[in-house]
């Protein structure tokens, strides 16, 4: 008897058990439900409130409010964009050159404990009355892409011309500006990390585009997290197969995206051992980089460059690239020289409107380095077909010159020996700066 009143309790307690949580459950579901209508709800006064607006207000429109009833906390999301009637779409993305037709609100209510169920959600046009929208007025579009392709959301976007204007791109990588008074306009857009194709960061250059009376006309970006590229120097000794470290102060990578390609420089144009390119913009084809301040500088295809398919916000191994090398040696009255000070002018590169220049003191053997103690000479310099070289130094009192013109320094194979002896004969005359 014991043994059947403890079955029949634990029978009781499996089926009180499972009551309990039936009943949980319905009181759960029916919570779920209640907020549900209650959002549902809510989202029909924020429609009534939206087409209460001016249409200047509802142009671009995007809120989004808090709201507790009942110890719950809701967030309404209200937006409002202009739609033209030949796309039909939520942004009105597709280029084309015709005005909006109407504006598409949409109200959205969440919560904390949504889940996975799809936030209750109402859509509804508000058409402009005849002559609401004044016909000097035009429509801009822009759309935003990554290096892949794909759609860039988030990018911020100012404008000023013949109107002003802010926003950003939305999930689909598009913004739409309605009501714009007609005329050119300079877009600028930001974002962090955010490059364009020929290396200009986000917020460093403007995008000249226009808006026409009674159209609309569309600007395409492209922008994506910039990429590093870092690329280290050597060069052969004579014709052997040693190489050392060489130094330098640019280098250059190209695509033939790029418009146009440039330089990127070390810290204060010091010729350094290596040097780390940013922002380049991470295309999905690789970027060729090779060392020198311009394009006249690439070797060609071989050890003189380097290729590498970049990733967007990543840095890249480090790249070597391989530069001719040129033998300075100064003399002064037929003996190796220190203190002299050395000018390599390259006459295939033009930076700020002048042949770039490379400056050098000879060293104890009469070597191009940095300073007249060094005991490393620089001999690598980019690849050029003409480089104007003088050494100038001080002979009782007087500065006097020597010089080497259209010298090519074109191989990878060998170096290049120029030398240059200063006597008291030689120009009265320093090294051009």
């Amino acid at each position: 008897m014991l043994i059947e009143i403890l079955v029949s309790a634990l029978v009781l307690a499996t089926v009180a058990g499972a009551v309990l949580t039936l009943l949980q459950s319905t009181t759960r579901t029916a919570a779920d439900q209640r907020r549900h209508s209650v959002a549902y709800a809510i989202a029909q006064e924020d429609q009534a409130r939206l087409r209460s607006m001016r249409l200047s207000a509802l142009n671009r429109l995007s809120e989004s409010t808090p709201l507790t009833l009942d110890g719950t906390t809701f967030t309404v999301d209200s937006t409002g964009v202009f739609v033209n009637n030949t796309s039909g779409t939520d942004s009105s993305c597709a280029a084309g050159n015709t005005s909006a037709d109407y504006v598409k609100i949409t109200s959205k209510v969440s919560w904390a404990g949504i889940g996975n169920r799809p936030a209750p959600t109402i859509q509804s046009i508000v058409a402009p009355s005849t002559g609401s929208l004044d016909p000097n007025r035009g429509i801009l579009i822009v759309t935003a892409k990554n290096a892949a392709g794909g759609t860039l959301s988030g990018l911020g976007l100012s404008g000023s011309g013949a109107g002003i204007f802010t926003g950003s791109t939305d999930s689909t990588g598009c913004a739409h500006f309605a009501d714009l008074p007609a005329g050119s306009y300079t877009v600028t857009p930001s974002g962090a990390g955010l490059v364009e194709k020929n290396g200009n960061a986000a917020g460093t250059k403007g995008h000249s585009t226009s808006v026409t009376a009674g159209g609309s006309n569309t600007l395409s970006l492209e922008y994506d997290q910039a990429a590093t590229l870092p690329v280290q120097f050597q060069y052969r000794v004579g014709s052997t197969s040693t190489f050392n470290a060489a130094t330098l102060d640019a280098v250059y990578p190209f695509h033939s995206n790029m418009t146009p390609a440039k330089p990127y420089w070390s810290p204060s144009k010091a010729r350094v051992l290596s040097i780390s390119a940013t922002p380049i913009f991470p295309f999905t084809t690789p970027v060729t980089v090779w060392g020198g301040a311009c394009s006249a500088n690439n070797p060609g295809a071989g050890a003189g460059q380097a290729s590498v398919t970049l990733q967007p916000g990543a840095t890249a191994a480090m790249q070597t690239v391989q530069l001719p090398a040129l033998e300075i040696t100064v003399s002064k009255s037929g003996t190796p020289t220190s203190g002299a000070e050395i000018t390599v002018e390259d006459d295939n590169c033009v930076v700020n409107g002048d042949q770039y220049v490379r400056k050098y003191v000879s060293e104890a053997q009469g070597h191009q380095a940095s300073s007249s103690t060094s005991t490393e000479p620089e001999y690598g310099v980019p690849y050029s077909s003409s480089y104007d070289i003088c050494a100038s130094i001080s002979i009782s009192g007087t500065v006097r010159r020597a010089t080497a013109n259209n010298v090519s320094v074109t191989s990878l194979t060998s170096a290049k020996s120029i030398s240059l002896n200063i006597t008291s004969s030689s120009t009265s005359d320093d090294c051009p700066a």
